[in-house]
C-alpha cells in the first residue's frame, strides 16, 4: 500500500499550485472577515485571538505566496515555511469563526497532505550569506524585544493594554511613522521607547540593505560585463564556470589563458579571490536560472558545471540547459551520470578516475617500455 502511494507521489508543480490557492484564499478570506461578523462571538484570550486573525490572514496569503514562488524555484526553505504557513493558515480558518473560512481550513488540510507527499521534490538550499541570516535574526530580535518590553511596561503607556497593541507600538516606532495614540508616560517607559527608536531604524535599515546589497552589485556588475562584450574584439570564446572551489579554481587557472570565463558562485568571497584577474564573477546560485542569465551563459560556448554538490548540479544543468544549446560538461566523483545526462550535461566527468587512469597509464607504459629496451639490449648481445 505504502509503495503504491509513493509511486502516484504529485510532482511538486502541484504542491504549487496548492500553496498559490491556499494563499489567494486565504486573501480573500481575511478581506470578507474585515467586513463581517463571526458565526460564534468569543471574548478575553478567545476575543483578541479572533480580531488579529481577521486580519493576519490577508497578510498571511501574501506571505505563502513568496513561498510559493521559493517553491517553484525548488528552494527547500520555502517548502518549509510553506508547510508552516500552511498549518497556520487552518489554523487562521479556525479562528475566525465564520463560515466562508470552512474552505480555507479544508483546502489548507489537503494542502499539508501534499507538501508531506512531495517533501523530497524541493532540495535547493538558499544562497543567504551570513550577514543577511544575522541580520534576519537582529530584526527580528527587535521587534520580540520592542513588543516584549512594551507589554511588560504597559502600565507607563496610555492606549496600551494588549500584546496586540505592544505589537502596533512597536512597529510604529521602529519604523519612525509614530501616531502618538500609544505614548509613554512614565521616565521608564520613554527610555525603553528611546531604546526602540535607536534599534529599530538601524537594524530594518541593515537588513534591507544586507538583502538588496548583493541584488544592486550584481546589476552593476552585469552592465560591465555588457560593456565589456561590446568592447570585446579579440574573438575569444567565453566558457561560464557554475561552481567555484579547490578543483575548478585550478581549471579556472588554465581556462582563462584560451578563454574569457565566467565564474558563478554563491560564495561572496570568490569575488574578492578573483577581482585582479581578467575573470568575470557573478555572486549568486550557479542554480538559479536568473542568475545564469546575469552571467550571460545563453552567450558561452561552453558550460563547466562543478558545485560540489550532486543535487545542485543536476539544477545548475537543467537551468543552463534552459538559456543555451552550448556543450555541458560536469565534474563530479558522486554525481549520477544518467541523472545529470537526462538533465542535459553532455559530457559528465570523474577527476579522480581520470587522474587514476592516467596515473595507471603512465606507469603501465614506463614498465612495457623498460620491458622492450630490455629486450632490445638482450638481442643485441646476442
Amino acid at each position: 500500500m505504502l509503495e503504491r502511494v509513493r509511486a502516484h507521489r504529485p510532482r511538486g508543480r502541484v504542491a504549487v499550485w496548492i500553496v498559490t490557492a491556499i494563499a489567494l484564499l486565504s486573501i480573500a478570506t481575511g478581506v470578507i472577515a474585515i467586513v463581517t461578523e463571526p458565526t460564534v462571538q468569543t471574548g478575553g484570550f478567545w476575543g483578541d485571538l479572533q480580531a488579529v486573525s481577521e486580519f493576519s490572514g490577508t497578510v498571511l496569503g501574501f506571505a505563502l505566496l513568496v513561498s510559493a514562488w521559493g517553491m517553484y524555484r525548488g528552494f527547500r526553505l520555502a517548502y518549509v515555511v510553506a508547510a508552516a504557513l500552511v498549518l497556520l493558515a487552518a489554523v487562521h480558518g479556525v479562528a475566525q469563526s465564520r463560515l466562508l473560512s470552512i474552505p480555507l481550513v479544508v483546502l489548507s488540510l489537503g494542502g499539508l497532505v501534499v507538501l508531506v507527499l512531495t517533501s523530497d521534490r524541493f532540495t535547493r538550499s538558499t544562497s543567504l550569506t551570513a550577514t543577511q541570516i544575522g541580520s534576519m535574526i537582529a530584526i527580528i530580535g527587535v521587534f520580540s524585544y520592542g513588543t516584549a518590553g512594551a507589554y511588560a511596561l504597559r502600565a507607563g503607556f496610555a492606549e496600551l493594554e494588549t500584546v496586540l497593541d505592544a505589537v502596533y507600538f512597536t512597529f510604529v516606532t521602529a519604523s519612525t511613522v509614530g501616531y502618538g495614540d500609544v505614548h509613554p508616560l512614565t521616565q521608564g517607559a520613554r527610555l525603553f521607547a528611546v531604546s526602540l527608536i535607536v534599534l529599530g531604524p538601524t537594524t530594518v535599515g541593515l537588513t534591507v540593505g544586507s538583502l538588496i546589497g548583493p541584488e544592486i552589485e550584481s546589476r552593476l556588475s552585469r552592465t560591465g560585463r555588457r560593456a565589456k562584450e561590446l568592447d570585446r574584439t579579440d574573438g575569444r570564446e567565453r566558457i561560464a564556470v557554475l561552481g567555484y572551489d579547490g578543483l575548478t579554481e585550478s581549471l579556472v587557472d588554465g581556462l582563462e589563458k584560451h578563454a574569457d570565463v565566467c565564474v558563478v558562485s554563491d560564495d561572496q568571497t570568490v569575488t574578492g579571490r578573483l577581482e585582479s584577474r581578467t575573470v568575470d564573477v557573478v555572486v549568486g546560485d550557479p542554480a538559479d536560472e536568473e542568475t545564469l542569465r546575469q552571467a550571460q551563459v545563453d552567450a558561452a560556448n561552453a558550460v563547466l558545471v562543478a558545485t560540489a554538490d550532486d543535487a545542485r548540479n543536476t539544477y545548475a544543468v537543467l537551468a543552463a540547459r534552459e538559456l543555451t544549446d552550448a556543450r555541458i560538461v560536469v565534474c563530479t566523483e558522486t554525481g549520477n551520470r544518467d541523472a545529470l545526462e537526462k538533465a542535459g550535461a553532455d559530457v559528465v566527468v570523474d577527476p579522480g578516475k581520470l587522474l587514476t587512469n592516467a596515473i595507471v597509464g603512465t606507469a603501465a607504459g614506463s614498465s612495457q617500455g623498460r620491458d622492450h629496451s630490455a629486450a632490445s639490449t638482450a638481442d643485441q648481445s646476442g
